[in-house]
């Protein structure tokens, strides 16, 4: 259905043989690229693609673009156009942060080493909209009891940026690490409203999960932040976790209303007999295993070769009841994705069915194919980092080339 705006726009002038609310549902459909091209065709048609209208609508109907880190350039992120690898666009970002992974109109990069400085910025003009602030030594000390004992920063932070209707909200999980002890590694956890323009702001305790997560498996779908535990405990805790059998090791942020939760793995296709080595099988997943977002499902990545030898991704089709539908199997030899499978992130699924996959160890990109099971090697640079830019593409100042 036409907007209010498009048929404004239609009312002002016929750009040749079609009338513009007509031509608006022809454009809309095309590539980025090739609706650049048509912009030369006449003024009305240049009208009408640059409409903040036709902007919202083009994004919406076509796929998220790949956003990513070169490894060669760190002072940058590039904007990608399609699978063929080609760069639209180059944001520069500031130095010794890197991007996180998103799917969003704004990108988030953070420092490198953990320190705890984090930018929100729109990569449609490459302005910083919001630089978060850092938590004051002594603020953050209070929320480490019962560590209060400890007198140091965190050894280290992450962020993930989420978007909770017209809000975007940052998660930070901090860290400190029992040296002597890592039954004593301790977490605090807080989360940040952006006020673009910097507005004041500040970061809100959210308690902590009710494990430590592996700080570098986060990932965010729609408005919930997803972490695997970490790999620090003993089996009676993680049976004390259980449900029918299946541990509740994935914990869960809702950035709506702020607060943790957890989820249950999806149940494997095993000789389930009960005994400890079914159990195992489950405790061990998060060593053999990725979290993704693919078509706004959270997506379980399990290296499944101890049983079948393929990789596994599992779909989260219902949060409420835990419930996970295994819907790609995919095999593939080692020369192509590497044995160890936990370092595999799918990015983002085309119209088309294929799957985009990125290797972190290589720096590389697949399309991978189900319907063929044939890979394809993406042509970039190596990539240290990968996120989607759900953006228009139309909407970019400065472009490279179209």
């Amino acid at each position: 259905m036409e907007s209010s705006s498009s048929r404004k726009l239609a009312g002002t002038s016929h750009g040749g043989v079609l009338p513009l609310d007509v031509l608006f549902d022809v454009l809309v459909r095309l590539p980025a690229n090739a609706i650049c091209r048509l912009r030369a065709v006449c003024r009305p048609w240049r009208s009408l693609t640059s409409d903040p209208a036709f902007l919202k609508a083009h994004a919406a109907r076509h796929p998220a673009s790949l956003v990513a880190s070169f490894r060669d350039d760190p002072d940058h992120v590039h904007i990608i156009l399609d699978p063929s690898g080609h760069v639209v666009k180059r944001v520069p970002i500031p130095s010794y942060h890197t991007l996180l992974r998103s799917r969003l109109n704004l990108i988030g990069v953070a420092d490198d080493g953990g320190s705890g400085t984090c930018y929100v910025i729109d990569p449609a003009t490459g302005a910083v909209i919001s630089h978060l602030p850092q938590s004051d030594r002594n603020s953050l000390r209070e929320r480490w009891e019962p560590w209060s004992r400890w007198e140091r920063e965190p050894d280290h932070s992450v962020f993930a940026l989420g978007r909770v209707r017209s809000e975007y909200k940052v998660l930070r999980v901090s860290c400190l690490t029992g040296f002597e002890n890592p039954d004593e590694d301790a977490q605090v956890c807080s989360v940040l409203t952006v006020h673009p323009g910097g507005g004041r702001t500040h970061w809100r305790s959210t308690g902590s999960p009710e494990f430590i997560v592996n700080m570098s498996s986060g990932v965010v779908v729609g408005s919930t932040v997803y972490y695997f535990w970490a790999d620090i405990y003993t089996r009676n805790f993680c049976k004390d976790l259980q449900t029918d059998g299946l541990p509740k090791c994935i914990a869960s942020f809702d950035l709506r209303w702020e607060f943790w939760d957890s989820v249950e793995v999806p149940r494997l296709d095993l000789d389930d007999d009960g005994g400890d080595d079914t159990f195992d099988e489950y405790i061990d997943m998060w060593s053999r295993s990725s979290l993704a977002e693919l078509k706004g499902c959270l997506v379980l990545a399990h290296d499944n070769r101890r049983y079948s030898s393929c990789l596994d991704l599992w779909f989260l089709t219902d949060i409420g009841n835990d419930l996970w539908v295994n819907k790609y199997s995919i095999r593939a030899p080692e020369s192509v994705i590497p044995e160890d499978k936990k370092f595999l992130e799918p990015l983002l699924l085309l119209d088309d069915g294929r799957i985009i996959i990125f290797l972190p160890l290589k720096g590389a990109l697949l399309l991978y194919d189900p319907k063929t099971n044939v890979f394809s090697k993406v042509e970039t640079k190596c990539i240290h980092k990968v996120g989607l830019y759900t953006g228009s593409l139309l909407g970019l100042q400065k472009v490279d080339s179209l």
